[in-house]
């Protein structure tokens, strides 16, 4: 198990390699390929629609493949990708390259983040998502160091291949840990387990489920937060009177208060459920936008980011792992799948909405977007709770026993390991 958990870190952290570097290689890419400034957003939105489709076919493939080997094909896609966009020599085959990346990436993220919800400990869900960090980190400084290195933002695209590929390898090694840890959910009687289930349920049947509307519109809203957030934090500060390169800073804030919420975030999980984790999160970030929109010292600004950042961290890991306990993990996989959905659709659509609000009034508006935001995201989550807090209340109770009787019987083994001492030093 420890080496299955070391490679779907991995993975994850593969996830979230080429994922950043677009944004930080543009200015050179498309002087190379002679292209508009503005066509960066078409490939974004290329991958993004990839990705939304793939995420609703997901579920089918699971049952298809397993969730080792379609992450591992994912994967090997994501890498041919990253590839063909070191290749690449027009723009046009650019967009072309950006179709299965956008697939690869969002089978990854939809199997990968189904199977950390029923298999593995909320701790890990959060540890995992803390890794995407680690890789979205690592891309632009690939990037540094191939430009350094004389390679130029080719050379960052193909050592990320590469870096992929060996992950791919690492999966192939590991496929029957996953078929071992899949079937063992089986054996212990979880007659419920998707991967066990050879009818896969039909997406209309799914979104009749009662609150699987409403997770859709709350993973919307939480995307327009998070992005909203990372996207226009630098402009505000900036025209609150930082200059650019401390802006730049404070957005890297951002990003490393996300990843370091997670980590803490994870250790917290062990002793708190999801349900408050993800509540904990929400507050945190009414407070930092409380805090933001108050006439204080620009000094101040900085420690505001922070706080948004560490509210975002617990909220969206927390979501995911709570999908099997709301909805049961019989159709997991699809509520997961579309919880995805909405969370790609709103990061596609509210950034924008809100720039061109910031272009017609001000960007001065930012903080009190963010609170619209996330008030829609409490609502959103109070709703959900509300509607399935029969079956999470079932879940959570559950796990409180099966928690109790490992403590017993660890208490138990190490009485008895101390009785075997006494009767060897006797």
């Amino acid at each position: 198990m420890i080496f299955l958990l070391v490679v779907i870190y991995a993975a994850f952290i593969g996830l979230g390699l080429p994922d950043t570097i677009l944004g930080a290689a543009w200015p050179l890419m498309r002087q190379d390929l002679g292209a508009p400034i503005s066509a960066a957003g078409l490939l974004s939105i290329i991958v993004s629609i990839g990705t939304i489709i793939s995420s609703l076919v997901t579920p089918r493939l699971i049952r298809l493949f397993g969730t080792g080997k379609l992450v591992a094909y994912s994967i090997a896609l994501t890498a041919i990708a990253s590839m063909g966009y070191g290749f690449a020599h027009s723009f046009i085959f650019l967009c072309l390259c950006a179709i299965p990346m956008g697939i690869g990436a969002g089978a990854v993220d939809v199997a990968m983040n189904n199977f950390a919800a029923i298999y593995l400990e909320s701790k890990h869900t959060n540890w995992l998502h803390a890794s995407w960090g680690i890789g979205a980190t690592l891309g632009p400084a690939f990037l540094s160091i191939s430009v350094f290195a004389g390679k130029g933002w080719r050379g960052a695209y193909e050592l990320v291949a590469l870096l992929l590929a060996a992950i791919f390898a690492t999966l192939l090694i590991s496929l029957p840990l996953w078929k071992k840890t899949e079937a063992g959910n089986s054996v212990q009687g979880s007659s419920s387990n998707n991967s066990n289930n050879g009818i896969a349920p039909r997406l209309r049947d799914v979104i009749r489920i009662p609150g699987i509307k409403l997770s859709f519109i709350t993973f919307f809203f939480y995307s327009a937060l998070e992005i909203s957030t990372s996207l226009w934090c630098g402009t505000y500060l900036i025209a609150r009177g930082f200059k650019p390169e401390i802006g730049a800073i404070c957005v890297s804030l951002l990003f490393a208060s996300v990843m370091a919420g997670r980590i803490i975030s994870g250790f917290f999980a062990i002793k708190f459920t999801d349900h408050r984790l993800i509540y904990a999160g929400i507050f945190i970030v009414i407070a930092g936008c409380f805090v933001l929109s108050m006439p204080l010292p620009l000094w101040v600004m900085p420690v505001c980011i922070c706080l948004l950042g560490l509210g975002c961290a617990p909220v969206y890991p927390s979501l995911i792992h709570a999908t099997p306990a709301r909805f049961g993990e019989t159709v997991s996989s699809q509520a997961i799948s579309i919880q995805l959905a909405g969370s790609y659709v709103g990061s596609i659509l509210m950034p924008p909405a809100f720039g061109l609000i910031a272009t017609k009034f001000s960007v001065h508006l930012w903080p009190i977007a963010l609170s619209v935001f996330v008030g829609l995201l409490l609502l959103c989550v109070c709703l959900l709770d509300y509607v399935t807090h029969r079956k999470l209340n079932k879940s959570y109770a559950r796990e409180r026993v099966m928690d109790i009787l490992h403590e017993i019987s660890m208490n138990d083994l190490k009485r008895i390991r101390r009785m075997h001492k006494k009767k060897k030093k006797h």
